[in-house]
Parts: C-alpha cells; sequence; structure tokens
C-alpha cells in the first residue's frame, strides 16, 4: 500500500486527503478528484463520480473518500468496486431524495432501505453493514449513534451460496453430462470449422480442465507455460497458475504449478506461436506478453495487453451461448469441475485444493445429496431428443461410392459387437490419419464420419441402449452409462436423416 498525504485537511480532526494512493494491483491515483478513474484486470476500469454525490455534504464525501481509498490501497480490485457501487445504490434509493444537504445517514433511511429489499437480496444491506461500521472504526463515521447500533445488532440475511449446486438447477447449476459432452464436441467443431479463433478455444478448454475463474486467466502470460522434453524426446507441460481472492496479495504474486495434459498443453504451445502475429510492440520483453493477447497496451503496470476477467467471462458467454443454446457463465464450469472431482471420489481437501481454496468450507456442498435421478433414454425419447440435441456432426451418404475416401477400403467404419457386421460397414471416414478414438461409438459424434444410407444404424442403436440398460440394472455409476448418451442421440439422428431420404426419393420416384 502507498500512499503520499497532504499537508494539512480542511475538515478539523479529520486526515487530508493523499495527494496519490496506489492500489494493490499497482494502480496511481489521485484521491482529491472528484472523479476516479482507476485501471483494474477484473473491470477494465472502475469509476466513481463524486460530484453526482449532490445531496451529500463536503465533509461526509471527504469521509466517504477517506474510507474507499483504505478499501483500494488495501483489498481486491472486486472487493473494492462491490463496497462502492452498494453505496451509490443506497444513495440513489435513499439520500438522493433528500430535500436538504446531507452530514449523517439516520436510522430512517437505514429501515426504509432494508423495506425495499426482500430475502433474496438482503445481502446487500449487509455489504454497506461492512462498509459503515468500518468507517466508524477507522473514524470516518456518517452514521447516527441509532443506525450504527441499529447495523450492530441486526441480524442480515447472506448471499445464498450452493443453491444452484444443491438443487441442480439447470440454469445457474453444473452441467450434466450429457451438457458437457455436448460443449466439448461444439467447441471442437466450432474451431475445426473456423466458427471460433484459436484464443477463445483455448480459453474455453482452461475453464473446461482447470475450472478457474476469469482473473486466474486474466494474468497468465506466456512464461506460465512450462514446457519439459523427457529422456525420450516426449513433451511434457504444467501451468502455472496465478491465485484468487487471496488477501493481501496480488493477482501474480502468488500461484500454483498445476499438472497440463498433452492435449492442452500442446494446444497452449500453438496459441503462443499464433500470438507471434500480434506482439507489435518492442517496449514488452517476450517473457512478459499475457497468453491471452488483448488489443490495448492498458494502464496495468506489468499487466499490459492483458485482457480483464470481464472480457475474458464475457467473451466466454457470449461464444459459447451462441453455440450451444445452453446458459454459459465461468461460474457454471468452475462448479461442474468442482461437483465431478466429487462424484470421481475426491476427498474435500483434495477438492478445495483444485479449487484454490485456502480451507474446505465451500466444498462441504458438492457432497450434500442432491435429487436422485437416473436420466431414462430409450429409443422413443432418443428420437424424441435427437433434432434438439444434433449430436451428428457428419455427413449422410446414398453408398460407399459417395463418400470422400469411398475407394479405400481402410477407411470403412465396422462394429464388430454386430451379428454378422464384419461384412456390413456402418459407414465412411473421410479422415486420412489415424484418430486413434473408439470407432465406432466415436464416429457418430465426428465431422469425419460419413454414414451411409443401407447400414445397420438401428441394430447399432438397440445394441447401444441395451447396453446402457445392462449398466443400469448392475448399479453402474451414471458417469459410466451417461458417456455414450450423445452417441445414442446421434446415431438416433442418422436414422432420422436415412428416414427421411428413403421418402424423399420415394416422393421423386413417384
Amino acid at each position: 500500500m502507498k500512499i503520499d498525504l497532504n499537508e494539512h485537511s480542511p475538515f478539523g480532526d479529520l486526515p487530508p486527503l493523499p495527494n496519490s494512493a496506489t492500489t494493490r494491483h499497482g494502480v496511481i491515483f489521485d484521491p482529491r478528484a472528484d472523479e476516479w478513474v482507476i485501471a483494474s484486470i477484473v473491470h477494465e476500469e472502475i469509476v466513481f463520480r463524486f460530484r453526482k454525490l449532490e445531496k451529500l455534504s463536503k465533509g461526509f464525501i471527504h469521509k466517504l473518500k477517506l474510507a474507499l481509498v483504505h478499501y483500494a490501497t488495501t483489498q481486491s480490485d472486486s472487493h473494492f468496486r462491490n463496497i462502492g457501487q452498494r453505496f451509490w445504490v443506497f444513495y440513489h434509493s435513499e439520500l438522493s431524495l433528500s430535500n436538504a444537504i446531507l452530514n449523517t445517514i439516520e436510522l430512517h433511511h437505514i429501515i426504509d432501505y432494508r423495506s425495499a429489499l426482500d430475502a433474496a437480496s438482503e445481502w446487500k444491506l449487509g455489504v454497506l453493514r461492512i462498509l459503515f461500521l468500518n468507517m466508524e472504526t477507522l473514524g470516518y463515521s456518517v452514521c447516527s449513534t441509532q443506525a450504527v447500533d441499529y447495523l450492530r445488532d441486526a441480524t442480515i440475511k447472506g448471499n445464498d451460496k450452493g443453491t444452484s449446486v444443491r438443487t441442480r438447477d439447470p440454469q445457474k447449476g453444473p452441467f450434466s453430462d450429457s451438457e458437457l459432452l455436448a460443449i466439448q464436441s461444439t467447441l471442437n467443431d466450432a474451431y475445426a470449422n473456423g466458427d471460433m479463433d484459436l484464443s477463445t478455444y483455448a480459453m474455453a478448454w482452461l475453464f473446461l480442465a482447470y475450472g478457474v475463474r476469469p482473473i486466474q486467466i486474466a494474468p497468465l502470460k506466456e512464461k506460465d507455460l512450462i514446457v519439459g522434453v523427457d529422456r525420450n524426446g516426449i513433451r511434457f507441460y504444467a501451468l502455472r497458475i496465478p491465485r484468487a481472492k487471496q488477501p493481501g496479495w496480488n493477482t501474480r504474486e502468488l500461484s500454483k504449478v498445476r499438472y497440463c495434459s498433452k492435449q492442452i498443453g500442446h494446444l497452449l504451445e500453438t496459441l503462443i506461436q499464433s500470438n507471434s502475429n500480434l506482439k507489435t510492440d518492442p517496449g514488452i520483453p517476450d517473457g512478459e506478453w499475457p497468453l491471452f493477447i488483448g488489443s490495448t497496451k492498458g494502464h496495468l503496470p506489468d499487466l499490459h495487453y492483458h485482457l480483464s476477467s470481464k472480457q475474458i467471462g464475457t467473451r466466454l458467454k457470449n461464444t459459447l451461448s451462441h453455440l450451444t443454446g445452453l446458459k454459459m457463465n465461468s461460474r457454471r464450469f468452475r462448479i461442474t469441475f468442482a461437483q465431478r472431482a466429487v462424484d470421481d471420489g475426491k476427498d474435500p481437501y483434495t477438492v478445495a485444493e483444485l479449487l484454490d481454496h485456502s480451507d474446505t468450507q465451500n466444498v462441504a456442498v458438492y457432497y450434500e445429496p442432491g435429487p436422485a435421478m437416473v436420466e431414462r433414454l430409450d429409443r422413443h425419447l432418443a428420437m424424441e431428443l435427437a433434432p434438439l440435441a444434433q449430436a451428428f456432426a457428419g455427413v449422410l451418404v446414398l453408398s460407399e461410392a459417395d463418400a470422400s475416401r469411398g475407394d479405400d477400403p481402410s477407411s470403412r467404419i465396422y462394429d464388430k459387437t454386430l451379428r454378422n457386421n464384419v461384412d456390413r460397414p456402418l459407414g465412411t471416414c473421410g479422415q486420412l490419419s489415424f484418430c486413434g478414438l473408439y470407432a465406432p461409438f466415436a464416429c457418430y459424434t465426428c465431422r469425419h464420419f460419413q454414414p451411409w444410407l443401407e447400414a445397420a444404424h438401428e441394430e447399432f442403436l438397440g445394441a447401444l441402449l441395451a447396453d446402457r440398460d445392462r449398466m443400469i440394472a448392475e448399479g453402474y455409476s451414471p458417469k459410466i452409462y451417461n458417456i455414450k448418451n450423445r452417441t445414442i442421440l446421434a446415431v438416433a439422428e442418422v436414422i432420422q436423416l436415412c428416414a427421411a431420404e428413403k421418402e424423399s426419393s420415394v416422393g421423386a420416384a413417384a
């Protein structure tokens, strides 16, 4: 924390406002100004316009500024901004209605404000209580004795935590296994088809792989990807992820080195290579370039060209919501990551470590029994859901002769678990290289697959559903038997496409 003081204060015993103050992220601002515009890694800019507080006395505003300087220099950007914004809302709701200039917040202001809140929003008064009681402690009190006593004694409901997880809320809670598979498939297809840029694609996979907050992605630099080579020349990776919400520490002062899979590591290496085209500022050393490069330099020391966490969250939300039709935000990825870790048998300490929590008090909700539910999926339901899921990613062809690589017998896709299927291919693979995925289960959701019109798709669907029913009857975990749900829906869609094609052909012949 850094503060440069004036020589004297115009308000008696109150300390003067400093000539300058420095936020935890190293941004210097002038607290004496009527408008504060403070650069932020979280929100790009934090703006407070004190001249808009027309019903407050100069002494009141002086005290408010002193308190906000304290928050700006000792707390995170998010907490500082939240405290300030809550006061501005309170001012416009209650204080701006006054006929006279106010020096003090009275009890009736607090009670009137509380009466306008409901159980779900009462936490907003709790934030104001933090501000007003801290101002009292610091010697900058703006509340009457009655208002202070009321705030100290009142029982104020906090912000509900864990409700979306506990109830498996379909709009705010963790993604289901089927939704998660759909998101992953949509991501891969969008990038492969050129509908998503490399930066957004890599960003989305970091949310999926680590359950991180946007504030942990925003300060990432290229140097945070650690690359090693073993004695056999095989590359391995680790990722240094900045910690977030750690009191008293700046964004990049604390970090954790996390294992990075080869797929994610290679993706980030590709992104770094692509970034070379964006590095046009010779004043930024190579090691200091952000992993996700923004279009403007910004005013944050040591974080030039970094996107803000708000920009990252907005990009994720807008891009994936448009592509998938699901309600998206970084929090849903985070609680999905946590819930899957718990479902996989991880203990509370491991889950807290994965979520970058300092203790286990906030992970208990993931261990609470949720609504017990077995996802029913039979042939009828699969046919109903198939057009909505759009899980099939390939192209239906009339025959092998119409397929890309149709002249190559090695491109045929079989399912040898079906009887007499040695000579009955399901379709053709249009990819030249060996993908190594589990055919034909992975094929129906792959964009390179070309199912044939006259193939045993109906029989294959029956086998998939029978195997799913068997696993349910034998007590398998839903995570096991739900993993093929998307394939089931894709096969159902192919069956519908085949039926439509045959009907069209009959109509044309008539």
